[in-house]
């Protein structure tokens, strides 16, 4: 595409061969993607291009920027040189990795690519949730059972409590068998 004499005027390498240009996104778009790609959407083209390690190269003060149909858009990749077709099979696209629910094989199309150290930092997060989760629970045991060591007093009655047995028993049962309880 950058090397066709046609879409030169959209499409062509920075003066050092470094990076290219590609100008005038509407017109570029509805002329020269729709002939390269199932698609003549600007940002799935850049999309691509970050797939590939792409990278895009600001040279536009924010202040001066126009709509993006007329944007003029910079994009480089150290392999990616004027002259230097050899370089072309070096460029490969992020690794991916399968999300959970795929088959592997990643039949499902469900991808993303992993931001360093994510995984690292969501396995760590996990663990700190758990051991919390652990402790918790523990505090629920001894309050149990302290608790059932209270009704255990509490159910023999005091005297003149007025309280029966049976009412007792019914109220612990319902008490110790309350979802709060539960661990």
């Amino acid at each position: 595409m950058i090397s066709d004499p046609s879409s030169s005027r959209f499409i062509s390498w920075t003066e050092l061969g470094t990076s290219f240009v590609v100008s005038n996104v509407g017109e570029f778009s509805r002329s020269i993607l729709g002939s390269h790609f199932k698609h003549n959407n600007f940002s799935s083209f850049v999309r691509q291009l970050n797939m590939y390690g792409f990278h895009k190269i600001n040279r536009t003060p924010r202040s001066q920027r126009t709509s993006t149909d007329a944007q003029t858009w910079e994009f480089s990749h150290h392999k990616f040189l004027r002259g230097r077709p050899d370089l072309l099979d070096e460029i490969k696209r992020k690794a991916l990795e399968t999300t959970p629910g795929t088959t592997g094989d990643g039949s499902n199309g469900k991808h993303r690519v992993e931001l360093p150290g994510e995984m690292m930092v969501m396995r760590e997060e996990n663990r700190r949730v758990w051991d919390a989760l652990m402790a918790e629970r523990r505090k629920v045991e001894r309050l149990t059972s302290v608790v059932r060591g209270l009704w255990e007093v509490v159910g023999k009655g005091f005297p003149g409590s007025g309280e029966s047995q049976p009412a007792m028993t019914t109220a612990w049962l319902m008490f110790s068998r309350s979802p709060a309880l539960s661990s």
